[in-house]
């Protein structure tokens, strides 16, 4: 892998860091029947459908299409809304999300799943072919979900989910936001120092705005005008951003669950493509995108399933 365009502010870093640790961070509730399996499920019902999941948790829309559905008279859009259709599943049948059920899973079962008045999601039969191999891999190597999540540590996990198309990302976003839920759940024991941040399109805007990633100039101007970045590129940028804000963990001595909610409804809700709400935002004092008054937004590099 060739050079990184980019690199860490350390500067940056502290002062975020510093603001971020007198903030109540509270961790989502990952309990939330709407979206995630009840608290008396059974474990392995519960590991499939998180499994399953998160392998197919990736951009739900290309261009200016929108993901979204009215549901029982609330509005789910993009992830939330693929998350509310997974319960709605759950909640019908769960052996669906089984190792051997999702190994032999119909591509047109998916665009049922998927796709309805609502519009589609863009790339169900990518979903299909992720969802069948999570399940044949599983079914091959370790038989049951059960064997699969039985690990010492987090390098066992990732090295154990690194054989699935889905998980194979060297920036493992999708391994490590399995943890994340896993680790909330009390499913999974690892060390919180081995817990990284799942670094998606909104972590990725959010750290060049504040600055704690330094992009080289011609970095700066691909993002500016919208050019497509190549995989080498992404995947280089993206362990920069995943790095930097481990850093912020470490110096903030922060919980990595609680900041990554965090971070993820702030770019949704507020640090949003284009048009920042930055008078809504409690990180403006230390960003230096609203100092200068200069906004980029992530890099562009829509054609994957790993984020």
């Amino acid at each position: 892998m060739s050079r990184v365009p980019a690199s860490l502010n350390i500067d940056r870093i502290v002062s975020v860091a510093k603001v971020l640790s007198t903030l109540s961070l509270s961790r989502a509730d990952v309990f939330d029947t709407r979206f995630f399996p009840p608290r008396d499920a059974d474990t392995e019902s519960v590991y499939n459908y998180f499994l399953a999941m998160v392998a197919i948790d990736h951009r739900t829309h290309l261009g200016n299409y929108v993901f979204s559905r009215k549901i029982n008279g609330e509005v789910f859009t993009g992830s939330d809304l693929l998350w509310r259709l997974g319960m709605e599943v759950f909640n019908r049948d769960k052996s669906f999300f089984s190792p051997i059920r999702l190994s032999m899973l119909d591509p047109l079962t998916v665009r049922d799943w998927l796709v309805g008045d609502y519009g589609p999601v863009w790339d169900y039969g990518v979903r299909a072919y992720l969802l069948r191999d999570v399940g044949a891999k599983v079914v091959r190597h370790y038989g049951t979900t059960l064997r699969l999540f039985d690990v010492n540590d987090a390098d066992e996990l990732l090295n154990r989910l690194s054989i699935m198309i889905a998980y194979e990302d060297p920036v493992r976003k999708k391994a490590y936001l399995l943890m994340k839920f896993l680790v909330a759940r009390g499913l999974l024991k690892i060390r919180q120092g081995d817990i990284k941040l799942p670094i998606d399109n909104h972590l990725t805007r959010i750290a060049y705005r504040l600055g704690i990633v330094r992009l080289e100039d011609w970095v700066v101007e691909l993002i500016r005008q919208g050019v497509h970045v190549d995989r080498d590129l992404d995947i280089r940028l993206r362990l920069l951003v995943r790095d930097a804000w481990d850093a912020v963990v470490r110096v903030g001595k922060l919980d990595p669950i609680a900041l990554d909610d965090f971070l993820w409804r702030l770019g949704r809700t507020t640090c949003i493509v284009d048009k920042p709400r930055c008078e809504q935002c409690p990180l403006r004092s230390v960003c230096q995108a609203y100092s200068r008054g200069f906004f980029i937004n992530e890099h562009v590099h829509y054609l994957t399933y790993y984020y």
